[in-house]
């Protein structure tokens, strides 16, 4: 929150921003999954977006984000649900716009948590993941294995990303925007089927 509130949006939640609103999002509702403190889908309800449900794992998140959102006069326009989507999907409205900012690398059923999203998606998807290059492997690669090691709860997975924007298009998605920054992929896909 203190970096969202110095510094704004990191440089690949711009890109996702950028792609989402290109698209055209007056009046729409957004699905964050992993919303963090929300400073994402708040940047999309100031630029025209009518409403917004973040879901994270962590309570802290959360807080930080119903604190954010009561700061700067979008209360009423958020809403907040602590767990994990995937378990909790059959109780999420679905949505006009739906973003994974960094959270298909730090799931490790990502299958089930694409199916599920997409499932819950009318319109736009959006989504980032690490790049996919030897070198970001390498080094998200110390993470995964420590995580492994120490048994940590959350932690890092690497998934052929590939496979997961083809996985998307098959969802009856097209790619409209793409961006990257030296660690991040950003992808924004548009439902071409209704």
């Amino acid at each position: 929150m203190k970096s969202f509130r110095k510094k704004g949006l990191a440089k690949e939640q711009k890109y996702l921003v950028d792609g989402i609103t290109s698209s055209g999002i007056q009046d729409k509702s957004i699905l964050e999954i992993g919303s963090g403190v929300g400073g994402l889908h708040i940047s999309l309800l100031k630029k025209g977006a009518k409403s917004a449900i973040g879901i994270d794992i962590a309570q802290g998140m959360l807080d930080g984000a119903k604190t954010l959102s009561k700061e700067l006069g979008m209360e009423a326009r958020t809403e907040y649900i602590l767990g994990d989507f995937v378990q909790l999907n059959g109780k999420i409205a679905d949505a006009d716009i739906t973003v994974l900012d960094k959270v298909v690398c730090c799931y490790e059923d990502v299958d089930a948590l694409l199916d599920k999203s997409l499932s819950k998606t009318r319109n736009i998807y959006a989504l980032s993941f690490p790049k996919s290059n030897i070198l970001i492997k390498l080094l998200i690669s110390i993470p995964i294995i420590l995580g492994k090691l120490l048994k940590w709860q959350f932690r890092p997975y690497w998934h052929d990303w590939d496979a997961v924007v083809k996985r998307i298009e098959s969802a009856g998605f097209t790619q409209t925007y793409k961006n990257a920054t030296m660690v991040w992929d950003v992808r924004v896909f548009l439902r071409s089927v209704i």
